[in-house]
């Protein structure tokens, strides 16, 4: 529920297939294996059509250029899948970690005359089930994050969220060398992250924003369709669409929760020029 965010221009840069060529092109490693390099640094950039928070009702035009650096270590890996510990890595199951951020809202109308709202970011264990992966079945992600907010001087505990998602990933799709992923995620957060998002303190009450005291429980539910595709072994792209549903919401009464649903969309390139000579199975078991 984060992604609306930050997450779509950032993280969802990271969610690129780094390693992905097409299998006669690909290099492979002394045990058959898809090789990629040990480690690639270069830049991404993204941006696009973002909601300010979930069910803010109101979007805005949002861009970033970060570095990228991704590490595919026996243990340790910065990839496609975000920072894995790999702590565990067996053909059904995978125990790593997962992260999320988001962008901070400014000038949002619900909220004038309140607190704008900070950076947000969030990491914690991910549990994946992919044994039903040779049915055409999606991989199941568990996904539980201790989340903190920031405006670049302080950090400020807020919470947790739980987010269940099953994952589709296609590839290569009717003979194209992209990737499509399909997922469906929900979240469900502490009251911490809820009250950041939905709370009125009598205060900040006006005549059409009455106080609200936010709880903990069920935030919402999105659909993410996202297709990547190498250019060259430097260089790849996406795009992505993004809804989210908001009906049935813990929070639905907030009258900062304008909208029971939000689209977003977005698209980035990731250059990596940087890259190891040494290099190692793409997805090597431990």
């Amino acid at each position: 529920m984060l992604r609306p965010a930050l997450a779509c221009a950032v993280l969802a840069l990271l969610a690129i297939e780094p390693a992905h060529v097409s299998a006669q092109a690909a290099p492979r490693t002394a045990t058959g294996a898809p090789a990629a390099p040990r480690w690639e640094a270069g830049l991404a950039a993204g941006g696009g059509y973002l909601s300010d928070y979930p069910g803010a009702g109101q979007s805005h035009l949002r861009g970033v250029a970060v570095p990228v650096l991704f590490y595919r270590g026996p243990i340790l890996r910065i990839d496609q899948s975000g920072i894995r510990g790999r702590f565990l890595n067996t053909p059904d199951l995978e125990l790593d970690l997962s992260a999320t951020a988001a962008f901070d809202a400014r000038n949002n109308d619900a909220r004038a005359g309140m607190p704008d709202l900070d950076y947000l970011f969030g990491i914690g264990p991910q549990l994946i089930y992919k044994g039903l992966h040779a049915f055409g079945a999606p991989a199941l992600h568990l996904k539980l994050r201790a989340l903190m907010s920031t405006d670049l001087r302080r950090i400020d505990e807020r919470g947790f969220s739980i987010d269940p998602e099953l994952r589709w990933e296609f590839r290569p799709l009717a003979g194209s060398p992209g990737v499509l992923t399909v997922s469906l995620e929900s979240t469900f957060a502490s009251r911490g992250l809820m009250k950041y998002f939905y709370a009125v303190e009598p205060g900040q009450a006006t005549a059409t924003r009455p106080a609200y005291a936010a709880r903990a429980g069920y935030l919402g539910s999105e659909a993410t369709l996202t297709w990547s595709r190498r250019l060259s072994p430097s260089l790849r792209w996406f795009v992505s669409a993004r809804g989210q549903s908001l009906h049935g919401a813990a929070n639905a009464a907030s009258p900062l929760l304008r909208s029971r649903f939000d689209f977003g969309a977005g698209a980035g390139l990731v250059w990596t020029p940087w890259r190891s000579a040494a290099a190692t199975d793409s997805d090597a078991p431990l």
